[in-house]
């Protein structure tokens, strides 16, 4: 009698180990895959805050000062603006009319001049974090002539300070870096430029507006707390805030804004500034008021954020660093001890 030959195919059995085998290997590989990935993004943004620094250095040696977000905040360019040509964007920086208005109308008027609309409009890849995955262009903040117009956003954003006391309304000086007006030198930093945050990173808004006691997305909505605040006249501050419970403040917003880093052009609070009033990544939504308020470092980055000094250096900043050492950070000459180890 001849012997039945075996079939040279799978069985079942084999088969579903096999799968589980591949499986099991997927599972291994994909974190380190997805790690590998976001560690070139994570070092792709310190490159683009590298340049940020090195093109903050080279306007302070030609100009004098570090440059400032201009005398009048609703028609004012932003410090990203004026580094434009520090950061081979000279092209770029010649679509802007530095002697004209950015914004038409006065008040809270959002109109952008029509000669300042091109440059408005353009986006720039060193602006924006490769991690953020947000959209990079806006139609919730700024208003064109042309219908369909919309502004560039950005991810990096310049240090206005602690935002403690009224160090977060920048029609006034503060203890950081960057205020209305300001042109503050290197030495100024009395604390030394590598314990003094010049810039960091936010994620981009949501691009739209929702009301109701929650926002849709805390990390990058705001709340609008425009009606139950108003700015001092005699001085610097919105009436009654200061060192503010915040989570206690913005239990009470209804309204929820989307337009976080909007626009790298224009040099208002919530577009291109942060303060370190908040940790990192804090689960306490930005809240804002008569355009001024409080803005937080954000990323997409796991466990931190990365952060631009005043001596170029780039560091990744957790966030779990101490308060103290956070805020102490964030100011020019507050003459605090910072150990090297945060």
């Amino acid at each position: 009698m001849f012997e039945k030959s075996r079939s040279g195919g799978f069985t079942l059995v084999e088969l579903l180990v096999v799968i589980a085998i591949i499986g099991i290997l997927v599972a291994l590989l994909l974190p380190a895959v997805q790690a590998a990935r976001e560690s070139a993004r994570r070092a792709g943004c310190s490159n683009h805050l590298k340049q940020f620094g090195l093109a903050l250095q080279n306007h302070a040696d030609a100009k004098g000062s570090l440059p400032g977000l201009g005398s009048k905040p609703h028609t004012s360019f932003s410090a990203h603006a004026r580094i434009l040509p520090y950061m081979e964007e000279k092209s770029l920086c010649d679509l802007i009319d530095f002697e004209e208005p950015l914004m038409l109308g006065g008040g809270s008027s959002v109109c952008v001049n029509p000669v300042q609309a091109a440059a408005a409009q353009s986006l720039v890849t060193t602006f924006l974090c490769p991690s953020d995955g947000g959209t990079p262009r806006f139609s919730s903040l700024l208003v064109f002539s042309g219908d369909e117009a919309l502004s560039a956003g950005t991810n990096y954003v310049v240090c206005s300070g602690s935002g403690t006391g009224t160090n977060y309304d920048l029609r006034y000086p503060s203890d950081g870096l960057f205020w209305n007006d300001s042109a503050v030198q290197f030495k100024d930093m009395t604390d030394g430029t590598s314990c003094t945050i010049m810039m960091s990173e936010s994620l981009l808004g949501l691009d739209c507006d929702t009301f109701g006691p929650e926002p849709q997305d805390p990390k990058r909505q705001m709340a609008s707390m425009c009606s139950q605040f108003s700015l001092n006249t005699d001085g610097p501050g919105l009436s009654g805030v200061t060192n503010p419970d915040l989570e206690a403040l913005v239990a009470n917003a209804t309204f929820w804004r989307g337009v976080r880093g909007a626009t790298w052009l224009w040099g208002r609070e919530s577009a291109t500034t942060f303060s370190a009033y908040m940790l990192p990544n804090t689960a306490v939504p930005d809240m804002y008021a008569k355009g001024t308020g409080f803005f937080a470092a954000r990323s997409n980055h796991p466990g931190g954020v990365n952060v631009l000094f005043a001596d170029g250096s780039v560091r990744f900043i957790n966030d779990s660093i101490p308060r103290v050492v956070w805020h102490a950070l964030s100011t020019r000459t507050g003459g605090e001890t910072v150990d090297s180890e945060y």
